[in-house]
Order: C-alpha cells, then sequence, then structure tokens
C-alpha cells in the first residue's frame, strides 16, 4: 500500500485528497472581512449595559417568588415551603384535579427525592430546615 493512501470503501483515492495549502474549509478571514460578526464581539455588545441582573433589580418572578419571600421574611419555615413547592410542583405535573392516590404517590416520590439528594439537604439546612 502507498504512503497516504487510504483504502476501503468510500475512502478518498489520491486524487481526490487536495494540494498542499488548499482546503474545502472557509477562510475564517474572509467571514470577518464581509462583515460577519464575531461571537466575542456579540457576547461584549450583549452585555455592555452592565450585569444582566443587578442586586437592585428585582428578582424573577415564578412559581415560588411568593414562597422565597415569605421564608426571606421569616413567616415560613424552610420545610412549609418546601412542602408548598411540592404540592405546586405535583399540581403543575399531574393536575390539581387527579386522584388522590395518584397525587399521593407522587407527592412521596417528590418527598424522597428531595430527602436524599445530599445537594438538597445542605442547601435546605443553610435555609433553617
Amino acid at each position: 500500500m502507498a504512503a497516504g493512501k487510504v483504502s476501503g470503501p468510500g475512502g478518498p483515492t489520491s486524487t481526490d485528497v487536495p494540494a498542499t495549502g488548499q482546503t474545502d474549509q472557509p477562510d475564517k478571514s474572509a467571514s470577518s472581512a464581509t462583515g460577519g460578526a464575531r461571537f466575542a464581539d456579540k457576547l461584549a455588545s450583549s452585555t455592555a449595559g452592565g450585569r444582566a441582573n443587578p442586586p437592585s433589580a428585582a428578582p424573577p418572578a415564578g412559581i415560588t417568588a411568593d414562597l422565597a419571600a415569605e421564608l426571606g421574611a421569616g413567616k415560613i419555615t424552610a420545610k412549609t415551603a418546601i412542602d408548598r413547592v411540592i404540592d405546586r410542583v405535583v399540581d403543575k405535573q399531574i393536575g390539581a384535579d387527579a386522584p388522590a392516590a395518584v397525587r399521593e404517590k407522587v407527592r412521596a416520590a417528590l418527598e424522597t427525592a428531595v430527602a436524599d439528594d445530599p445537594l438538597l439537604t445542605e442547601k435546605i439546612k443553610a435555609l433553617g430546615g
């Protein structure tokens, strides 16, 4: 077998291999010369105004925003907040009108998953739960 030749089905022949310095890849300098914005430039312009969420900005609203506020104000405990989050997840995922047995089974599975997750356990302890 000759050096540089690939054999086998579908492999390139010596006439398929481009000469040294010639490739099928586009010239990268040409794309920036024709006005194509580089990723770094796009990233810099998207963050030019500063941080995406400055500390003074209101936190994003979500299904747990009210619970976070109550927890932060000391109105509820971490355990209560977790129970309410699980209730909301069950409502959202299987629906409030699902049979009680199904709801309880899903709720129990979620409670077990939370209890068995060491990362969540540490975060709950940090919240005071």
